[in-house]
C-alpha cells in the first residue's frame, strides 16, 4: 500500500524517500511543485478540500496551473484527483464528470472522488467509470469509514484501484491496509513530523510477514 504525504523539502523529503513514501501534490496558489518531487512517486490533488476548509469555491485556474507545473518539472503522476465537491453527493459526481469528459478527457489516470450520499448504484460502469482508473474514497470521516469496505469491493469488482484520503492515524492506515486499498494519503506526516506512524505501520507489516 502506497502512502502519500504533503509537499516538503530538505530533511523531510529525505525521510519520505527513506520510507518509500510518495507526495500528494496539492493545487495551492501559494505553492509550486518543486522539481525535486520527480525523485519520488506523486499524485495530484485538485485542492477542493483546501478551498472548502477556507470557505472558498473551487479554484479551477490554480488546478490548471499546478498540472502545468508538474508537466514542466517532469513529475510523473500516479493519478490526478478529478475536481469534486466536498460532501456534495450526486452534485459532486456531476461536477467531476464535466471535468472528466471535458478538459481532462484523455487523461489515463483520473481518480473519481466518492462523497457523502453517493452509492455504488449511482455509478454507471459504461458512462462514469470509463473515464477513471481510481476510486478515491473521500467525504466526511464518519461516512468514509462506514462505507469504505463497500467502495473497495465496488472498485475491485470493476478493476479500478482504490485510494483513501486523510489517513493520518495508525488505526486508519491499518484499516486501509486490511481492506486491500492500493494507496492512502495524509499531509499530517509532514505537517506534524509524524513519520513514526508510518514506521510503526511498516514494522507491523514486517512482523506479519516474518
Amino acid at each position: 500500500m502506497k502512502v502519500y504525504t504533503g509537499q516538503t523539502t530538505g530533511e523531510k523529503l529525505k525521510k519520505i524517500i527513506e520510507l518509500d513514501m510518495g507526495v500528494m501534490i496539492s493545487s495551492n496558489p501559494n505553492t509550486t511543485p518543486s522539481k525535486d518531487l520527480s525523485r519520488v512517486y506523486c499524485a495530484l490533488d485538485n485542492g477542493a478540500f483546501s478551498c472548502f476548509r477556507k470557505g472558498y469555491p473551487f479554484q479551477a485556474d490554480v488546478f490548471r496551473q499546478t498540472i502545468k507545473a508538474c508537466y514542466k518539472h517532469n513529475i510523473t503522476l500516479d493519478f490526478i484527483v478529478c475536481p469534486d465537491i466536498v460532501c456534495g453527493g450526486l452534485d459532486s459526481l456531476s461536477f467531476s464528470m464535466k471535468w472528466a469528459a471535458g478538459e481532462l478527457l484523455g487523461s489515463p489516470n483520473l481518480a473519481l472522488v466518492m462523497q457523502d450520499g453517493m452509492k455504488p448504484q449511482d455509478i454507471s460502469v459504461g458512462y462514469h467509470l470509463k473515464h477513471f482508473s481510481y476510486i478515491f474514497i473521500g467525504g466526511s470521516v464518519g461516512w468514509k469509514w462506514k462505507t469504505a469496505e463497500e467502495w473497495v469491493r465496488f472498485a475491485k469488482d470493476n478493476n479500478k484501484k482504490v485510494h483513501i484520503g486523510q489517513c493520518g492515524r495508525l488505526q486508519y492506515l491499518e484499516r486501509a491496509r486490511d481492506l486491500g486499498v492500493d494507496s492512502v494519503d495524509s499531509t499530517s506526516f509532514t505537517v506534524n513530523n509524524s513519520f513514526h506512524i508510518v514506521e510503526e505501520l511498516n514494522g507491523k507489516q514486517l512482523r506479519l510477514l516474518a
